[in-house]
């Protein structure tokens, strides 16, 4: 029998006149593997903090036996800059340098990573070092809130090949519905203060859970008609002296029956986002030519060359701290580019959304008049209603002055703002931040329906899953464009990933290290064979689109000869561009093809 790891009594906690936690009883063991799911405010973060005592309960217990060691992310710790990682993490974990070396490998944290100082490594490789000192401190029992805000989709993976080997326990709170079903065997679900418990994966669970809900209504329905019917008997007996006493029983047969409908938290449904969509015409909403981007003579990416077609939804990928927000903001100009151009559309109404936006709200504003101001006057109440519902804005809260709100909620306050807007270009950057699984899962459905064009950063895999259409990844100092599904390219990653892998700490044996690396060439010629033969066929279907399209507008203007055709005659302009700039790369991949067939 597994051994306890803790034990949670009757955990109560309110916030003011919130009921948050309603005494939650439940037990970790060893071997547990927890998501911890529920909208947001449902307290998923306020129990984890009470589990480490962060913060006090109103009643209850908790228990962590003497044999639990307890392993936890400190996200805002600042990482030195005067000593090398390798000593770092030699001072932090108290560890011999190759059981450091060891446990790094494992996040590709190599010779090089471990020779500089920790500050100056990027965002993802910070955040890599920080899960080592967890992992070097040999928990049993992780706690893990939020972790996918904080990590690119490289790190993310080698989390969940860690997690995957990881003998011990962990509760794990994210949005990723990804992560959760490929880490996670068991469901806590917090909603309306009550805890349920689930055995199975994430997706199983949500299954179960749409299950009984049908079955709850149809229950209720079937109740409700019974109760109708005992109803329209006791109205029109009960003064009746013969029938009163039947219709007494009748009265209480109605009460056992009301006592068995099933409450339906119809509020707590999937969320269905509705944001306004622009008539879009097709063409090229923005080019950018020999584009660098990055801060004065601190050059992050050059070279940078790409198209992006109106209606398209495009995903900025790789790892954090190489230049992907740098990116989105050069595209709007927050940012001037060091050297080339972009240009956009002249009709491009450009709605843009970061981490950032939240701290350009006025403190004095209400949710309310916030989300009022942002939508064009036309907008109906009850459709600004709708959007403040859907980012868990309801009934008091709409009163809230934004000066009190948290940084979750002030994000969430600030993306439902730009939604609200009729903008036909959308660039976000990591959107899905502070939203919980079902928030994340509604919006991704409401943008694809959007029909202007999304540029956008995240690195919630199902999210990107069910929005994307390409996929342009910033990496070795510029950004190219990766043909074929985001599944493949997350498969492709891993793959990469991998291979780099092993070539750590070879170098005393040159002649592995060597078959190593010809692997290693040889499996990014192939992935790159693979891509480019994607791009190959993508280009071949889009000229013999584009080429209908001009025969179309030319057949038009041959039949019509004196007719004023403007726009037709703009559009088979653009139409030419088009496909210039298509046979462009069409010949460019193909002579990369030649080249690496050789």
């Amino acid at each position: 029998m597994a051994k306890p790891l803790l034990e949670a009594k009757n955990i109560y906690k309110k916030y003011g006149l919130q009921l948050v936690l309603d005494d939650l009883s439940f037990q970790v063991s060893e071997g547990s593997k927890i998501a911890l799911i529920g909208r947001n405010g449902a307290g998923k973060s306020t129990l984890l903090k009470i589990l480490l005592g962060d913060i006090e309960m109103d009643r209850g217990s908790v228990n962590i036996f003497e044999w639990t060691r307890v392993g936890v992310i400190h996200q805002n710790e600042v990482l030195p800059n005067d000593r090398s990682t390798l000593t770092y993490l030699e001072e932090k974990s108290a560890k011999p340098s190759w059981e450091v070396k060891k446990m790094g490998s494992k996040f590709g944290l190599h010779e090089d990573h471990m020779s500089k100082a920790p500050a100056e490594l990027s965002g993802g490789y910070q955040m890599r070092i920080k899960l080592v000192v967890m992992f070097l401190d040999e928990p049993n029992l992780l706690f893990l809130d939020e972790p996918v805000n904080y990590l690119d989709l490289q790190t993310l993976l080698l989390l969940e090949a860690v997690l995957a080997d990881y003998r011990g326990s962990f509760i794990v709170v994210a949005h990723d519905m990804t992560f959760l079903q490929n880490t996670c065997d068991s469901v806590f679900e917090i909603e309306r203060g009550v805890l349920t418990t689930y055995k199975g994966r994430v997706q199983e669970y949500l299954d179960w859970k749409a299950e009984q809900m049908e079955y709850a209504k149809r229950m209720n329905k079937k109740l409700s008609k019974e109760i109708q019917h005992n109803q329209k008997f006791v109205d029109r007996f009960s003064a009746k002296a013969s029938l009163a006493s039947r219709a007494q029983n009748k009265a209480k047969h109605i009460t056992k029956l009301r006592s068995k409908i099933m409450k339906i938290n119809a509020d707590l449904a999937t969320t269905r986002i509705k944001i306004a969509s622009p008539q879009v015409h097709s063409g090229l909403a923005m080019r950018t030519q020999d584009l660098a981007i990055g801060y004065g003579e601190n050059v992050i990416a050059k070279n940078i060359s790409f198209d992006i077609m109106r209606g398209e939804k495009v995903v900025i990928a790789g790892e954090n701290g190489r230049g992907k927000s740098t990116l989105l903001k050069t595209l709007i100009h927050k940012i001037e580019p060091i050297e080339g151009s972009v240009k956009w559309w002249k009709h491009a109404d450009i709605g843009y959304y970061d981490q950032m936006t939240s701290s350009s709200l006025n403190d004095r504003d209400t949710v309310m008049t916030h989300l009022t101001s942002c939508a064009p006057s036309t907008t109906p109440a009850e459709q600004i209603l709708m959007m403040a519902g859907n980012f868990l804005f309801k009934g008091d809260d709409l009163d809230k002055r934004v000066t009190v709100l948290s940084g979750g909620e002030r994000a969430r306050l600030a993306l439902a703002g730009v939604l609200l807007r009729t903008h036909n270009m959308l660039i976000l950057d990591e959107p899905t931040n502070h939203m919980d699984v079902q928030t994340a899962e509604g919006l991704a459905l409401a943008l694809k329906s959007y029909t202007g064009t999304i540029i956008f950063v995240s690195h919630a895999r199902t999210f990107v899953s069910a929005l994307v259409d390409r996929i342009l990844e910033v990496r070795n100092g510029s950004v190219r464009e990766y043909n074929g599904s985001y599944d493949d390219y997350v498969e492709d990653l891993a793959e990469l990933m991998e291979s780099e892998s092993m070539l750590d700490d070879q170098q005393a044996v040159k002649d592995r290290t060597k078959r190593l690396e010809n692997n290693a060439e040889r499996l990014e010629r192939n992935t790159r064979l693979r891509e480019l033969s994607r791009s190959i066929k993508k280009i071949d279907l889009k000229i013999s689109e584009l080429e209908k399209e001009k025969s179309k507008i030319l057949k038009f203007f041959f039949d019509n000869p004196t007719d004023y055709a403007p726009e037709k005659a703009q559009r088979l302009a653009e139409l030419g561009d088009e496909l210039a700039h298509l046979e462009q790369d069409w010949l460019k991949f193909s002579e990369d093809v030649e080249r690496l067939r050789k």
